[in-house]
């Protein structure tokens, strides 16, 4: 079977065309798109790289400010107390009384309630990790951790150890986390309206973080004052160096010798010193009265005889 010239050329054109599209197709279009996605991974890394570069140029910048930063909310955070304790509400409601005058005739403490956390947990989250156990953070191991610690008794023994104290750690760095808390302090008060004011400007001076909640007034006619409520929200703020301060609540006078408030008779000592005296007085009264009366008869014998 002869093949013809024309045909020859047909063929071999063909095979051209083949080879030329097997190429494209598993040769050059696979490095074209790897190509495409190098140049898209080049376009985000130079994004990156010029965000790097401005940040460079200003290093010294976001140093000094971030520094600045640290020591605002070091400032801020040391302005917080430690805990907030039935005390100190109590110890606020006398100081009202004693420098305003303003009668406070009952102080309600309520619980702590969570505000925010510093590295935005939320109560969830804080409470999943103190209800999370020592032991539960020791056998979070990894897979590399156990294949060690199955080596040697004594490798094991120092592995075991090591892990402890690193979930010892991680849990001391988490309860370092500040978080901010509030309890609300209910006054019920009696006084009058200059009385409220001063209350309330009073509660604004105050150097620990303390803000008015809600002031529930009425006028009572039995005795011409105002009676209601004060609410004041106290803040403390827990995982800070500082620790809680017991407030000073001055002399308090307390006890009392006579229990029933009777009048008590005087002692037999007392008693017997007041008798004496009066011994003493009656004596010089009846001497004085002999003298008036020897003086009268004298004077009543001088006279027939003039």
């Amino acid at each position: 079977m002869k093949v013809s010239m024309r045909d020859k050329k047909i063929l071999l054109m063909f095979i051209g065309i083949l080879v030329f599209f097997v190429g494209w197709y598993f040769g050059y279009r696979p490095q074209m798109e790897k190509a495409d996605q190098i140049e898209d991974l080049n376009g985000a890394l130079e994004e990156q790289l010029q965000d790097l570069l401005e940040l460079a140029e200003n290093k010294d910048f976001y140093v000094s400010e971030t520094a600045s930063i640290k020591d605002k909310i070091s400032e801020y955070i040391s302005e917080f107390p430690a805990d907030v304790r039935p005390e100190d509400g109590i110890v606020l409601a006398n100081k009202m009384e004693n420098e305003l005058g303003f009668q406070i005739t009952n102080v309600g403490v309520g619980e702590k309630e969570f505000v925010a956390s510093l590295d935005g947990s939320s109560e969830e989250d804080l409470a999943q990790s103190q209800d999370q156990t020592m032991s539960e953070q020791a056998n979070a191991q990894t897979q590399e951790q156990i294949d060690n610690i199955e080596g040697t008794d004594s490798q094991a023994e120092e592995n075991l150890q090591n892990a402890s104290d690193a979930a010892v750690a991680d849990q001391s760095s988490d309860s370092q986390v500040p978080v901010l808390y509030r309890t609300q302090v209910t006054l019920q008060f009696n006084g009058t309206y200059a009385g409220l004011k001063k209350a309330v400007l009073y509660v604004a001076d105050q150097s620990g973080r303390m803000t008015l909640d809600n002031v529930n007034a009425s006028y009572d006619t039995s005795t011409g004052n105002l009676t209601g409520t004060i609410i004041v929200n106290i803040f403390s703020m827990t995982g800070t160096d500082r620790t809680y301060t017991e407030p000073d609540a001055g002399s308090v006078a307390y006890g009392t010798a006579n229990i029933f408030g009777t009048v008590e008779q005087n002692a037999p000592a007392e008693a017997s010193d007041q008798n004496t005296d009066t011994q003493n007085t009656d004596a010089q009264n009846a001497d004085a009265q002999s003298t008036e009366a020897q003086a009268d008869t004298a004077e009543t014998e001088a006279q027939p005889a003039q």
